[in-house]
C-alpha cells in the first residue's frame, strides 16, 4: 500500500506548527475511544491473580497478555472435568477461547511457557507411565497385522484357484473385530496443528485438547482457512466450542465423527494479520459467529519499557497455580465407548443465576438499534455464555466439590468477560475503520516515535518514503 504524500507534508506541517520547548503535547487519536481500559485483573481468584502477577512482574508483558494465557491454561486443564448449566435446556463446555492482538515479540511464547509447564510435565508424566502398555500395544498390533494380511494372501490364493472360501472370509471378520486397540495417551498442547489435524487428533488421540499460539496459524495462516476450506473448518471450530458433534467425511481415508470432546484456543495475533483474514474471509469469519465466540484483548505493548531484570530464584505463586493445575489434570475422565468425555454438571446458585441472568438482560438491551453493543451483536451474543464458562473455571480451581457455583465467581467473570467485550468493541470499529484512515494512524504513529527518540520536531517527508510504502 502507499501513503498519500500530501498527508505526510500534512502532519509535518501540524509538527512544526506546534513545536514545544521541553516536551510533546498529548496528541489527539484519530480514533475515538482507541485507548484501552486496564485489565480487571484483582477480578481474578487469588491464586490464579497471584501467579499472574508474579509472572508480570519478572516477563513485564501487557497484563491481559498475561492473564488471558493464565486463563487459557486453565481451561485446557479443566475444560474436561465439567459442563456448566445456564437454564433447563441451556449447559455449555467451560472451555474458553482467547485471542489477543498483539505484535511479534510481546512475549506470548514465554508466558505459555510459565503458565503451561504444569501441563507440558504432567503430559510426558503420562508418556512414560504407558510406556509398558505402548510397547505391549505394538508386539500385539504388529502379530495381528502378520496374520490378518496373511488370511488375506490366502483368500486370494483360493479365490484364483475358483474354491470357496466363505469360511476363510468368516475368519476374517473375526480377526478384524479382534483387531487391539491402541492405548489412548493424553496430549493436550498443540500449536498450528489445521483444523483437520485437531479433529482427528481429538477423536483419536485424546478428547481434550488446546491450542496454544503466539503465530495463531490454525486461524490465520493455514491453508484450510482459505478459499473453500474458510466455512468447513470454521464451522469445526464453532462446533468444538459449542462441545456438539462434527462429522468428518473422507474420500481417500477413514471417515470420523468428533463428539463428546473439548477445545481451548489461546491465540495471540498480529493487527494486520486479522484485518486481513476479515477482508479475506469476505464476512464469514462475523458471519458464521467464529469470531463471537472468542474472548478479544487488544493491549498496548511494552516494548521499549521492559529493563533486564534477573529471574527471581523462585517462584511461589506460580508453583501454587501449577500444583492446582495438576491436580485438575490428575481428575482423568472416563471414556465413554464413543472415545469422548462424560463430563458433571455444574448449576448456579439462586442469587448465582440472578447475576448472570441480569448480565444477560443488561447486554441484549445493548443490543438494539442505537444501544452501546449495537455494532457488535456477534460478540455481545456470545458474552453471558463466556460469563457462565468462566464461573465454572473459577469454581474448578478453587476446589469446590459442590456442583453449585458461588454468586461471587459469577460477579467476578461478569466483570472480565464485559471488559473483553469492550475490548473487541473497540478492536472491531478499528478493524472497520477504512484503509486510508489506518494508514493516516500508522502514519501519525511512526512521525511521533521517530520525532520523541531523536527528540525533534521535524522529520522530512524523504525520510518516510522508504519506511511507509510497502
Amino acid at each position: 500500500m502507499a501513503y498519500n504524500f500530501n498527508v505526510i507534508e500534512a502532519f509535518d506541517a501540524d509538527i512544526k506548527k506546534h513545536a514545544f520547548a521541553s516536551e510533546w503535547l498529548i496528541p489527539i487519536s484519530l480514533l475515538q475511544d482507541s485507548e484501552p481500559s486496564p485489565y480487571p485483573l484483582d477480578a481474578l481468584p487469588s491464586g490464579l491473580g497471584d501467579a499472574v502477577r508474579e509472572v508480570l512482574e519478572f516477563v513485564q508483558c501487557p497484563m491481559a497478555l498475561a492473564a488471558c494465557s493464565a486463563i487459557s491454561a486453565l481451561s485446557l486443564s479443566a475444560q474436561h472435568l465439567a459442563n456448566v448449566k445456564r437454564a433447563e435446556g441451556l449447559a455449555s463446555p467451560v472451555s474458553l477461547f482467547t485471542m489477543a492482538i498483539a505484535e511479534s515479540g510481546e512475549r506470548k511464547t514465554s508466558l505459555d511457557r510459565h503458565f503451561t509447564s504444569a501441563i507440558s510435565g504432567w503430559e510426558a508424566n503420562q508418556l512414560e507411565l504407558a510406556k509398558p502398555e505402548i510397547q505391549r500395544y505394538q508386539v500385539e498390533h504388529d502379530s495381528w497385522l502378520m496374520q490378518y494380511d496373511g488370511l488375506k494372501q490366502k483368500i486370494k490364493e483360493t479365490a484364483k484357484r475358483q474354491k470357496p472360501s466363505d469360511s476363510l472370509t468368516k475368519l476374517l471378520h473375526q480377526l478384524k473385530n479382534d483387531e487391539p486397540i491402541a492405548l489412548r495417551v493424553p496430549r493436550l498442547i498443540y500449536g498450528d496443528a489445521t483444523p483437520e489435524e485437531l479433529s482427528y487428533a481429538l477423536v483419536k488421540r485424546w478428547p481434550s485438547a488446546g491450542v496454544l499460539s503466539s503465530e495463531a496459524g490454525i486461524v490465520f495462516g493455514s491453508h484450510g482457512m482459505s478459499g473453500d476450506s474458510a466455512m468447513r473448518n470454521m464451522a469445526l471450530l464453532n462446533v468444538l466450542w459449542d462441545g456438539g458433534t462434527h462429522t468428518i467425511d473422507r474420500r481417500t481415508s477413514e471417515s470420523y465423527k468428533v463428539q463428546d470432546a473439548r477445545l481451548t484456543m489461546g491465540l495471540a495475533v498480529q493487527s494486520d494479520t486479522v484485518r486481513n483474514f476479515f477482508n479475506n474471509s469476505k464476512g464469514l469469519a462475523r458471519g458464521t459467529g467464529f469470531l463471537a465466540r472468542f474472548l478479544i484483548a487488544w493491549p498496548i505493548s511494552t516494548q521499549g519499557n521492559r529493563l533486564f531484570k534477573e529471574p527471581p530464584p523462585a517462584w511461589p505463586k506460580l508453583s501454587v497455580f501449577s500444583n492446582r493445575i495438576t491436580q485438575l489434570l490428575d481428575r482423568i475422565p472416563t471414556l465413554n465407548d464413543a472415545g469422548g468425555i462424560n463430563p458433571i454438571t455444574l448449576n448456579f446458585s439462586n442469587d448465582a443465576k440472578q447475576a448472570w441472568i441480569d448480565f444477560h438482560n443488561e447486554v441484549e438491551v445493548e443490543l438494539k438499534l442505537g444501544g452501546e453493543m449495537a455494532d457488535t451483536k456477534d460478540v455481545a451474543s456470545k458474552a453471558a455464555d463466556n460469563v457462565a464458562r468462566l464461573a465454572g473455571l473459577f469454581h474448578l480451581y478453587e476446589m469446590q466439590n459442590e456442583v453449585e457455583i458461588r454468586k461471587e465467581l459469577v460477579d467476578a467473570a461478569i466483570v472480565i468477560v464485559t471488559w473483553h467485550l469492550y475490548e473487541a468493541k473497540r478492536f472491531l470499529n478499528q478493524i472497520a475503520t477504512p484503509e486510508h484512515i489506518n494508514n493516516a494512524i500508522k502514519l501519525d504513529a511512526y512521525i511521533l516515535r521517530n520525532c520523541r527518540a531523536n527528540k525533534a520536531n521535524t522529520l522530512q517527508k524523504n525520510h518516510l518514503r522508504p519506511h511507509l510504502t510497502n
